[in-house]
């Protein structure tokens, strides 16, 4: 399977704000990876690669905002541990490009580092905490709403 491939799977869970926000972060991964592997030699950087790290994490730190904010809304139980994820995910997408700036971290370390560390916990998170949540708020929902 290429690895193009394995960034296209990703499971809808059923809130439309996450969805579009899922398959449009899935396609800035893609352009990441892609613009990654313009340069499998490894030394020279591929011209537009720091744009779509930082319109990732732009697109990621908007993304887990909102869905911050409904998780607040409802209440949702685990909301810190869900938000515990997102937060250690952005700070580990922006060392990335801080370690690339620093000359800390080359480009196929950082192309392996996406694909085999921060895409598969992209995808679990979506397959297990994002689908723990759009469930949980389509039950709030389908409940009405509460009375204080």
């Amino acid at each position: 399977m290429s690895e193009h491939a394995r960034i296209e799977e990703l499971p809808q869970v059923g809130m439309a704000f996450m969805d579009d926000d899922h398959e449009e972060a899935m396609g800035l991964l893609a352009r990441v990876v892609e613009t990654l592997e313009a340069s499998r030699d490894g030394h020279a950087e591929p011209e537009g690669l720091r744009r779509d790290l930082r319109n990732f994490i732009e697109h990621s730190r908007a993304h887990f905002r909102r869905e911050e904010v409904i998780m607040k809304a409802v209440h949702f139980p685990p909301f810190h541990i869900h938000k515990n994820e997102h937060d250690q995910r952005l700070e580990e997408l922006v060392t990335y490009v801080d370690d690339l700036d620093a000359g800390v971290i080359g480009l196929e370390d950082l192309k392996d580092q996406f694909l085999n560390e921060f895409l598969p916990w992209y995808q679990s998170h979506c397959e297990t905490m994002d689908q723990a949540t759009a469930r949980y708020v389509e039950k709030q929902a389908a409940a009405g709403p509460t009375k204080a």
